[in-house]
């Protein structure tokens, strides 16, 4: 063998060399995001089950929120109808005690003394704030 021949054989065997160690350390790194793939694919599956439950919970929500428009629909009807009888009772009251206040009085007011003998109204007074 010559000495052209020899170094030659040196150059291929050093170049081999770095790429044994080349390869050696893209395994290592290829590992590394294999493990970290997994993970990976751990936390996808986790968020895709989330996000079904999110799902879920937001069909529920929506059923739920559907009911309740509906009863509150119903109870603002029935509270606009019994908002309309009391202002056609407050306004019959009003017309009530206008008519009252202005028409003139022709009695004096009486007391308990007129319709009772004496002395008997205050005892009947008296039984009545007893009786209540």
């Amino acid at each position: 063998m010559t000495l052209a021949a020899l170094v030659f054989e040196g150059l291929v065997a050093a170049l081999l060399l770095v790429a044994v160690i080349s390869c050696w350390r893209v395994d290592r790194r290829l590992s590394a995001l294999k493990k970290g793939q997994d993970g990976v694919q751990s936390s996808v599956i986790a968020l895709n089950e989330a996000t079904d439950r999110a799902r879920a919970s937001l069909a529920a929500l929506e059923r739920a929120t559907t009911l309740s428009g509906k009863e509150l629909e119903a109870r603002v009807a029935e509270a606009r109808k019994l908002t309309d009888e009391l202002s056609l009772i407050t306004g019959k009251a009003d017309r009530t005690a206008d008519s009252l206040a202005n028409r003139p009085r022709t009695a004096p007011r009486r007391r308990a003394a007129d319709f009772f003998p004496e002395g008997a109204g205050s005892r009947v007074i008296n039984d009545l704030k007893d009786v209540r």
